[in-house]
């Protein structure tokens, strides 16, 4: 195998196994390079440990929903029903991929990168105008999205604190609104 063909052959693997396996969490580092034909110490070469690799794979099995949240944010209603739209549809795949997404929660919150505020944080900042600083703007940006992930991570301990049960649509939705409205308020 040449070495510019490992990573996408990692990568590929991964997603392979992902879609074939019914929990991710157990699908090991040597799986994965066996699958890919690869040297096991070549996933941290090129993704740094199993848990980026796996996020990655989930990243690229879902990013072809990624067009209907571009529609959303180009539509042509109001920034706050935007963003609700928006996080609806975020939360939607999320629980539309569950199998895939709960293998990664944590290492999404601990680990990752944060980007999930930033595809959001052009809709917060109009719903709010100059009333907040870009550092305010952020803050809620950032806890509309974590809030929103934490939730979906711990579902069944969030459904007997709250009485909500996000994976079904109808309860989701009361969700994202309460949570809108309470940090953006008109």
């Amino acid at each position: 195998m040449q070495p510019d063909n490992v990573k996408e052959q990692l990568l590929n693997a991964a997603m392979k196994l992902l879609t074939e396996s019914n929990d991710a969490s157990k699908i090991t580092a040597r799986q994965i390079a066996a699958e890919a034909g690869a040297n096991l110490a070549m996933i941290n070469y090129y993704f740094a440990s199993k848990d980026a690799l796996i996020s990655e794979a989930v990243d690229k099995l879902i990013a072809n929903r990624a067009v209907e949240l571009e529609e959303i944010k180009e539509k042509n209603i109001p920034a706050k029903q935007r963003l609700i739209e928006f996080l609806l549809k975020m939360a939607d795949i999320t629980v539309e991929y569950s199998q895939y997404t709960k293998a990664t929660a944590s290492y999404t919150l601990l680990e990752k990168d944060i980007e999930e505020p930033y595809h959001i944080l052009p809709m917060v900042k109009e719903c709010l105008g100059d009333r907040y600083s870009e550092t305010e703007c952020r803050i809620i940006s950032y806890q509309l999205t974590t809030f929103s992930q934490i939730v979906f991570f711990r579902s069944d301990g969030f459904r007997k604190y709250s009485g909500l049960d996000i994976m079904k649509a109808e309860e989701r939705k009361t969700l994202i609104n309460t949570m809108v409205n309470t940090l953006i308020q008109d």
